[in-house]
């Protein structure tokens, strides 16, 4: 009560001072705001209160199987909160120990790991889980020995639960120790006869199957060692993780690289969960190590590409440059500074730059580009190894033999000299190629203006050759227009003529009485319609013409011998006389250009004139031969 009491003052002098502070504006309310922001926020803690609920024998069991639920949740600190309590409370509460082991084995605290289970030994002595959990801890420690011993004293046990544990602990001991020297073939056999054991007493055993089927493949095998591991595939659906892994060796060593790489990659995907097994120390390390088995499997896939020695090589310079990618994830993966990465690195730059220098004897094409980068793989690749042999003449220690560090060496300078060569041809080679596509695109695009301009002046021609003969066409049509403008007009007169003699005549029979209308009809009986006329005039059929004469004259014959007149042979000279009607082809000519336009107008005149029978003259005639028997009579 009494802090409550101290926490309700506290508030009610907050308040007085907010409304002292209210009158002296936005300044104070802005400097306040200033001050609770410079102040660090304080957030509430949560006290764990002691309690006496695991001193009850069967709450020990709840809390441990709470503790479990908040493993397998992934809270990780209410987990160890609890299970550290449990040991606090019951000291020779063994599972406790072991599964705090467990947490920091899976966090990776070996040390911590280590200390849980020496207490638990310290509790149990003989407790099979720990001695197996402790044997575990040596076998990620690689503590081959006292492994071994561990197993051995588990299997002395004759225990069913976990014989066959320790007898698949030992044939990995022993399968993992093969190049101990001259114990390759003893212990490449003990693994074996491990293995069959379980399986004799267990046919299901995936995992002993598995193991057998890693000493096929070790001793060459492969084809039953890819049936083993299929089989190990089919029984544990892909829950042991390592039947991937080795059935991508198998792959690998049968040069089948794109079913290693899928197999390599398989294996990556199942053990990225967080409860998946892993085959290394930690996570990483075994990310390390299977991304390396990736960049090899690279690597010997160019190598074998190579060989071809001609176009079908093409391919192996993308091989060498995905081995690097991996090389160099492998790396970033690992925690340790790997020498043996390095080198892999350095000697796949070597074999990538060597690829690209040999591509012009192989026929294959390359850019100047490629050639700086193998220079500068080499350039880089260089120093490292160089920093290698130092550090094997300071005697420290390098997996990797002083005469392998020194070919290297000597290959790397050798290829960085020629590089540079090769560098120079190339870009040389590009300069001139360059300047090759200017001068070619120069052309080109003169040739198309070129062309351009052609096809401009053959439109121009051809245009003006089209207004040429339009404007011809013009003349000719505005020629025919005035032509038949022309013949219109003389019809008119004529008709307008022949009106005025018909008055003149009528105006004579007036004067002189007993005249005949038979002359008048003598006299212009040959007149036609203008419509005949020009029907005659166009007509190309001759003996059309002829015959339409002849009718004529044999009419006019016929009226004069009635009257007794003796010029129907005058007449019938005139008539011979006359010359024949011209045609449509005559009158404008023949299709080709031979005749010129000019002599339209002077033939059609005189081809008119000739049509009309015996014309003003003839008429003239006519009215004298009337006045004269006028004067007779």
């Amino acid at each position: 009560m009494a802090w409550e009491r101290k926490k309700r003052r506290r508030k009610k002098g907050a308040k007085d001072k907010e409304s002292s502070s209210g009158s002296e504006g936005r300044v104070g309310i802005s400097e306040e705001n200033e001050k609770e922001k410079e102040t660090p926020k304080r957030f509430p803690l949560a006290v764990k209160k002691p309690n006496h609920r695991l001193e009850n024998a069967s709450a020990v069991s709840v809390a441990f199987n709470l503790a479990r639920l908040h493993e397998a949740a992934g809270r990780i600190v209410p987990a160890v909160e609890l299970h550290k309590a449990i040991v606090s409370r019951h000291p020779s509460y063994v599972n406790s120990y072991l599964r705090l082991a467990c947490i920091a084995r899976d966090c990776g605290s070996l040390p911590d790991c280590s200390e849980w289970l020496k207490s638990a030994v310290a509790v149990a002595p003989g407790n099979p889980e720990v001695l197996t959990l402790v044997g575990n801890l040596h076998l990620s420690l690689c503590d081959w020995a006292p492994a071994q011993t561990v197993f051995g004293q588990l299997l002395e046990q004759k225990m069913p639960k976990v014989e066959a544990y320790s007898m698949l602990s030992l044939g990995n001991i022993y399968f993992n120790n093969l190049k101990t020297p001259r114990k390759y073939t003893k212990h490449l056999q003990y693994s074996a006869d491990f293995y069959k054991r379980i399986l004799n007493k267990d046919r299901a055993n995936a995992y002993a199957a598995n193991g057998l089927g890693t000493v096929l493949a070790e001793k060459g095998e492969l084809v039953r060692a890819k049936e083993a591991f299929n089989r190990v595939r089919e029984v544990s659906g892909d829950a042991i993780p390592d039947a991937l892994l080795n059935l991508g060796h198998v792959y690998l060593a049968q040069k089948r690289h794109p079913e290693a790489l899928q197999m390599y990659q398989s294996y990556m995907n199942r053990t990225r969960g967080a409860a998946a097994n892993i085959t290394s120390k930690s996570r990483d390390d075994d990310d390390a190590e299977v991304l390396l088995y990736i960049a090899f499997a690279y690597f010997d896939w160019a190598r074998i590409t190579e060989q071809f020695n001609n176009t079908k090589a093409a391919p192996a310079d993308g091989l060498y440059r995905k081995c690097v990618e991996f090389v160099e994830k492998a790396m970033e993966k690992s925690k340790k500074e790997n020498v043996t990465l390095r080198y892999d690195w350095c000697m796949a730059k070597l074999m990538a730059a060597n690829c690209i220098l040999q591509k012009p004897m192989r026929g294959i094409r390359r850019n100047a580009q490629e050639v700086r980068d193998a220079l500068d793989g080499l350039e880089k690749s260089l120093p490292i190894v160089q920093t290698l042999v130092a550090w094997k003449g300071e005697g420290k220690r390098i997996p990797i033999a002083t005469s392998t560090l020194n070919d290297f060496v000597m290959h790397c300078k050798t290829n960085m000299e020629v590089a540079k060569t090769h560098l120079k041809e190339e870009e040389k080679r590009e300069t001139e190629a360059r300047e090759m596509r200017e001068f070619q695109k120069i052309e080109a695009e003169a040739a198309r203006k070129e062309e351009e301009v052609q096809q401009q002046m053959k439109k121009d021609q051809k245009l003006k050759e089209e207004e040429k003969r339009d404007k011809k066409a013009r003349d000719k049509m505005l020629k025919v227009s005035n032509l038949v403008a022309g013949w219109e007009q003389e019809a008119e007169a004529a008709k307008q003529a022949s009106e005025k003699k018909k008055s003149k005549k009528n105006e004579k029979t007036l004067l002189v009485p007993g005249i005949v209308d038979d002359e008048d009809d003598l006299i212009f009986d040959d007149e036609v319609p203008a419509e005949q006329n020009a029907n005659a005039l166009f007509d190309s059929d001759d003996d059309d013409e002829e015959g339409g004469r002849a009718a004529k004259r044999s009419s006019k014959e016929s009226k004069r011998r009635k009257e007794g007149d003796s010029e129907p042979e005058e007449e019938e000279g005139e008539g011979a006389k006359q010359p024949p009607v011209e045609t449509e082809k005559d009158l404008f000519g023949d299709s080709s250009d031979d005749e010129s336009d000019e002599e339209l107008v002077p033939e059609a005149t005189s081809k008119r004139s000739m049509e009309e029978p015996g014309g003003d003259d003839g008429q003239a005639s006519k009215k004298r031969r009337v006045l004269a028997d006028d004067d007779e009579d």
